[in-house]
């Protein structure tokens, strides 16, 4: 059985967040079912209007906002270890500080809503708390392996800030080099 690991684009600091992104009817992309709406392209984002330090860096991963985005080179790391499930659109990311615009990235929605939380084994973060989908707050996550259904990447169901890869595709990621992404394994993301 293959271990999962949750995956967070954490980036390398300095780091650039967004500030602006598309507003589209529909709710967030982060509860694991095909869009049934009209994707306008490219979907626009912009970064925070900061006094920034001039080194500051565009994360390849925004994983939790309502219409998440990540760069090509991630995209095409995730397809060639078999990821399958993802739904994506053409993003642009505009840095006002710079007036620099990023064409090579990705909105994406992840098909795929598991509900692989092992309770007996993950602590809640306020351990009277009933779990619950979508956002139940973990202390320590420990994934539930029988319960992944096969999938390289999905959003868990009891937290669907989580994305969750399989180990295959956590070595891909790392062979590549794709520089702030980060993965925590059993017990070890807080969320």
């Amino acid at each position: 059985m293959m271990t999962h690991y949750v995956m967070v684009g954490e980036g390398v600091y300095p780091i650039l967040t967004i500030e602006k992104h598309p507003r589209l009817p529909g709710g967030p992309w982060y509860h694991g079912h095909k869009l049934k709406i009209t994707v306008p392209t490219p979907l626009e984002y912009v970064l925070e209007v900061e006094e920034e330090e001039p080194d500051s860096n565009i994360k390849i991963l925004y994983g939790n906002k309502a219409i998440p985005v990540m760069h090509n080179s991630l995209v095409e790391t995730l397809q060639s270890a078999g990821v399958n499930n993802l739904e994506l659109f053409p993003a642009r990311i505009t840095n006002p500080n710079t007036g620099k615009v990023h064409e090579d990235y990705q909105a994406f929605n992840v098909v795929g809503l598991v509900s692989a939380a092992d309770l007996d084994n993950s602590t809640l973060m306020n351990e009277s708390d009933t779990p619950t989908l979508l956002d139940t707050d973990f202390d320590s996550l420990v994934i539930d392996e029988s319960k992944t259904m096969g999938f390289r990447l999905f959003r868990l169901a009891e937290n669907c800030s989580a994305i969750v890869v399989d180990e295959k595709v956590k070595a891909a990621i790392e062979k590549r080099g794709i520089p702030g992404i980060v993965f925590y394994g059993p017990g070890e993301w807080s969320g």
